[in-house]
């Protein structure tokens, strides 16, 4: 082994740079030699010790003080200032420089190099022997080292390693953070605030829609402040981002248009579905006059030479003019003779004067017109063109404060802006609608000052005051419909405001009164997994084993729970406890109309009454693994509710199957369901009732299927608050029956973001091959293990032997982040099954070649080993790791489509499709797909609801449509759920009663959208059901296809009395209503 010292001088020696990392000091025996290679070896372990420490606070590149950056974009320069870096265990001084040539386009990293020289006695003369008279006076001396730092940048052609400062993105350096930055002090702060807060803007960082460039959308990004993922990304200027236009299509096939220009003179054309992509064709009815040639056949035809005849005009020969039905008749593009009339003899010539469609090339063509020539006025022109549909998107910054834009799925009506990834801060919307410059409504999560709140606090007691002196109408709002000045509002926030004891159908759904969508049936499609389809790929691994390691040391021989899996585990419809329509029509209404200047309606505010939602009543069926064989189920509970049923018994293996009934009542939410067996046996899982499901629950639930209470026993150790522990309270069994084992972990980190499927590791000892081992993937706080568990697998050990690398592998991929701490954990409730490890001191023999080598390093520095005698309390194992392999998908396709299911329609007009969908990053994309049987396909979102035109009563194919690339996909969780609706053809509202008078004139005026065939009407009575109908006085426009009508009764005698609205209309025209105000003067 050489041991030539890093400097390359001749003789220099240093035995510091392979020592393994147990090695601290040097200890001389009297009458050993001091040697130069010694000295020199004091120094590297020195500085090796140094580096390990500082590195836990910081790491290469980070910036302590100084060290801004000025990038020239139209220059190709980047400006850097003299500053001190960290790199390399040392705070290092960097001069200031221009780097030059440095491409503005893609990703270029900015960053320092250590450049090393060495001095000798040689270069300078006063590291010759100082003290006079000693032996080594004027003699050699050490040499000395000196480190400087240069920048540079990843682009620049050097071999020497680079330590990055900066990541310039097209010209935009990402992330200003001011001085000092420290990284691993910034990762652990990151922890605490992506817990507590999330993503968030701190200030700045409004986005703005600058226009069309070509192919491209411009927009601008602020300078600003922001934290994403915990981390702070600071940028000084404001940045521009380009996305490419790429709308969805739509194909217009023979839209009419009346020719209303004179003949042959131009005509401007306007679209019904703009704006226009391509004009495929253009067809308008021209008129011609043609000599014809009459046949020798009597009665026959005679042939035009234009196709496509519409109408023959007049036939003349000389002066006699034929008549139509008499003497010919049109025949396709012919004219016959066949009515036993008149006809020009035959060989002679005649006029025939007729209208013809033709395809023409339109004149101009913008966004919204076509102008095409030569029809005739009156006639029908058709167009056919593809038109661009309106999609709302989102623009966020990924966790480097890069620009990332994410795609929604395009609609006419309803659209919904895409669900940002947890990785992603939201921005803002962009709303596109593809004539001009995109909308742009910057509703991105925002920090708010204590400052700002006591401000917002003081305005709220501010508004409050107003209201309190507000006229009845306003004030009515907040208290009470009824006044005594015979005044009646209703906002249709929610069925408050209507006659309790009168029943009625018309339903009420965020501000608006509309008809009555009622539920026409559930279908749940899907019972697994869908994602791209992958292949395995090892993206982390530590190979070496020495010895082994017991995973139950402590010998806690508490039986593991057995794995409780029902089907299904979430229902993503739950019932209301009302008698009115609103809530299922609230349901189908996820973006209702307002007129113009309304404040739109939040179902989730405090002031809102919503009926209390309950689970459904449906049957689930039950799979328990791990019991006993033999072992019968002595109770099953559902959210403390007996549901057992009779006589089950585990088989040989294991296994008890059933089912049960949920009861009815139970409230929606998540629900503890727990089977335990005679002899001790249990299982836990979650079911799951909400309307919308986050990505983390969905995990849990179907991931993870051996739910279990915390342990209660707590060991005298190093103990580390657990987060997310799925349950608190205890049902059943003794304080020992809660699944408490001694498990190992080890954390580990990846490098770049990946779906994980499972764990490979290796066993060591094997000991009850009954008694399997469950791994479990966890999160991590503070350097130690949580409850947080993402996803579990369990092994048999009937078939393994020692040596023998385990796989266990998750039902799903797993998405973790990069450069966050993880970990797995392995349980078994037996004394003598072992994983193997790695320790340092000891010798590994390659099972390969039979090589040996000392274990002279930590085997994997990022992570630890830990180990428990309880999953609570962890101790740490420095001198040792696991052998293991995470093991990740590698996807083989980009793109996927997933047929769930057909459904069956009976009368149909509205459809949501719910599920959850785990979008990891803006490169993974999903959408639904509704297959009608004509072919038509109907893209959607989760949850974005589709309102048809007519009533469908045929077999709908539903899809899923997966994108990614190699290393990101979606994920399609088990359970989306099809929910039909039918809109009724009416529905009336009746107000509560007001004070009226004797004689009164009666006035009711509302903000209404009637589409063509839809009606409103109104009446009002007494009180007592004697109805009297209102008559329209006057319509006021509101802009938006909104008016705002005034029903008028001159006289009208009652003290008291109700309005009544009775709406009509179909699925192709749906009335809304909006701000009732009726009154008695």
């Amino acid at each position: 082994m050489s041991f030539d010292h890093r400097s390359g001088l001749p003789g220099a020696y240093d035995r510091g740079r392979s020592a393994s990392e147990d090695r601290k000091a040097l200890v001389w025996q009297g009458g050993a030699f001091v040697t130069g290679a010694d000295l020199n070896e004091i120094q590297t372990l020195a500085d090796r010790r140094f580096e390990r420490v500082s590195r836990m606070v910081a790491r290469n590149g980070d910036r302590i003080a100084g060290a801004d950056i000025i990038v020239d974009v139209e220059g190709e320069s980047v400006t850097v200032t003299a500053g001190r870096i960290y790199v390399a265990g040392d705070a290092r001084v960097v001069s200031a420089a221009v780097l030059t040539d440095v491409p503005m386009t893609g990703d270029v990293s900015v960053g320092v190099r250590i450049v090393r020289a060495v001095k000798t006695y040689e270069d300078d003369p006063t590291l010759l022997g100082l003290h006079p008279g000693a032996i080594s006076e004027g003699q050699e001396c050490a040499a000395r080292e000196y480190e400087a730092l240069v920048w540079g940048h990843s682009e620049d052609g050097l071999d020497d390693p680079l330590s990055p400062v900066y990541v310039l993105r097209d010209g935009v350096a990402l992330d200003l953070a001011p001085p000092p930055a420290l990284s691993q002090v910034r990762q652990l702060l990151a922890e605490q605030d992506r817990d507590a807060h999330g993503n968030y803007v701190v200030d700045g960082c409004d986005v703005r829609a600058i226009g069309r460039d070509g192919a491209d959308q411009v927009f601008t990004i602020n300078a600003g402040r922001a934290n994403i993922q915990g981390f702070k990304r600071v940028r000084n200027a404001a940045m521009r981002f380009r996305q490419v236009e790429e709308p969805d299509l739509e194909n217009v096939a023979a839209e009419p248009a009346t020719y209303t220009a004179a003949d042959g003179d131009p005509m401007t054309i306007v679209v019904q579905r703009p704006p226009i992509a391509t004009v495929s064709q253009v067809v308008v009815v021209k008129r011609a006059s043609e000599s014809v040639i009459r046949g020798a056949t009597p009665g026959g035809a005679d042939a035009l030479s234009n196709p496509a005849v519409v109408a023959i005009e007049s036939v003349t020969q000389g002066a006699t003019t034929f008549v139509s039905g008499d003497d010919y008749e049109q025949a396709g593009d012919n004219v016959s003779w066949a009515p036993a009339g008149d006809e020009p003899a035959g060989g002679s010539t005649y006029l025939v004067t007729y209208r013809y469609n033709v395809a023409v090339t339109p004149d101009e063509i913008t966004d919204t017109t076509i102008v095409v020539s030569g029809g005739v006025n009156g006639t029908t022109a058709l167009v056919s063109y593809a038109s661009k549909i309106p999609r709302i998107d989102v623009l966020g910054l990924d966790r480097f404060g890069a620009p990332v834009y994410i795609k929604g799925v395009s609609a006419r009506r309803g659209a919904l802006a895409p669900q940002a990834p947890s990785e992603i801060l939201k921005l803002a919307e962009v709303w596109n609608d593809w004539l001009d410059v995109p909308v742009v409504v910057n509703n991105g999560t925002r920090n708010v000052t204590y400052d700002r709140m006591q401000r917002l606090f003081g305005r709220l007691i501010d508004v409050l005051e107003t209201f309190d002196r507000s006229e009845a109408e306003r004030d009515i709002l907040a208290r009470d419909p009824v006044a005594k000045r015979g005044i009646f509002t209703d906002a249709f926030v929610d069925d408050r405001y209507r006659d309790q004891g009168e029943a009625q159908t018309a339903a009420i759904a965020r501000g608006i009164l509309q008809l009555p969508v009622a539920l026409a049936g559930l279908t749940r499609l899907g019972t697994s997994f869908e994602t791209l389809p992958y292949v395995e790929e090892i993206v982390l691994r530590q190979d070496l084993a020495t010895s082994g390691m017991l995973i139950n040391p402590y010998m806690n021989f508490t039986a593991m729970p057995a794995a409780l899996r029902l089907e299904p585990a979430v229902d993503f419809w739950t019932e209301s406890l009302t008698t009115w329509t609103s809530g299922v029509t609230r349901e189908f209404t996820t973006a209702p109309g307002a007129p113009p200047g309304d404040t739109s309606f939040n179902e989730i505010v405090a002031t809102e009454r919503v009926p209390a939602q309950t689970l459904r009543s449906i049957e689930v069926s039950f799979l328990i693994d791990g019991f006993g064989a033999g072992e019968n189920l002595e109770r099953l509970v559902f959210d403390g509710i007996d549901v057992t049923p009779p006589d089950l018994t585990a088989d040989g293996a294991g296994q008890v199957t059933g089912a049960f009934t949920i009861p009815a009542g139970v409230p929606s939410g998540r629900r503890r369901v727990r089977a335990e067996g005679e002899a001790g046996s249990f299982a836990e899982a979650l079911y799951l009732g909400e309307g919308v499901v986050e990505t983390s629950v969905m995990r849990r639930v179907t991931l993870v299927a051996r739910e279990a209470p915390p342990p209660q026993v707590i060991i005298q150790q190093t103990l580390v608050q657990q987060l997310n522990d799925p349950w608190v309270g205890q049902e059943g069994g003794n304080e020992n029956a809660d699944g408490s084992m001694d498990p190992l972990a080890q954390t580990f980190v990846l490098f770049e973001a990946r779906h994980v499927v499972g764990v490979d590791f290796q066993i060591a000892a094997i000991g009850d091959r009954s008694n399997g081992i469950r791994v479990q993937l966890a999160g991590v706080f503070n350097g130690y293990p949580t409850r947080d568990v993402f996803a579990e697998a369990f092994i048999s050990m009937a078939t393994p032997e020692v040596g023998d690398w385990l796989e266990a592998r998750f039902d799903a991929p797993v998405f973790l982040p990069a450069d966050r701490e993880f970990c797995f954990v392995i349980l078994t409730d037996d004394a003598e099954h072992a994983v193997s490890v790695a320790q340092l001191g000891d010798i590994f023999t390659d099972p390969v070649t039979g090589r040996q080598t000392r274990v002279g390093a930590q085997p994997y520095t990022t992570g630890v080993l830990f180990a428990s005698a309880n999953r609570s309390a962890w101790t740490p194992i420095q001198d040792a790791d696991m052998a293991f392999r995470i093991v990740a998908a590698d996807y083989t396709h980009t793109e996927r489509v997933v047929t769930l299911g057909t459904v069956d329609l009976d009368e149909v007009s509205d459809i949501i499709i719910r599920g959850t969908v785990e979008l990891p990053t803006e490169a993974a994309g999903f959408r639904y797909e509704i297959v009608r049987a004509g072919g038509q396909v109907i893209a959607l979102a989760p949850g974005q609801e589709i309102a048809f035109s007519e009533y469908l009563t045929e077999t709908v194919t539903i899809r899923a449509v997966l994108r990614g690339t190699s290393k990101i996909a979606p994920m399609l969780f088990p359970g989306t759920l099809v929910v039909a609706g039918r809109i009724a053809t009416t529905g009336n509202y009746v107000s509560r009663v007001f004070q009226m008078g004797s004689p009164v004139e009666v006035k009711a005026l509302f903000a209404a959208l009637a589409p063509v065939g839809s009606g409103v009407t109104v009446d009002v009575d007494d009180g007592a059901g004697d109805w009297t109908a209102l008559t329209l006085d006057t319509t006021e426009v509101l802009g938006g296809g909104w008016n705002q009508p005034r029903y008028v009764l001159a006289s009208h005698s009652a003290a008291v009395g109700r309005i009544r609205l009775t709406l009509t209309g179909s699925p192709a025209a749906r009335p809304q209503l909006a701000r009732l105000r009726a009154y008695s003067i």
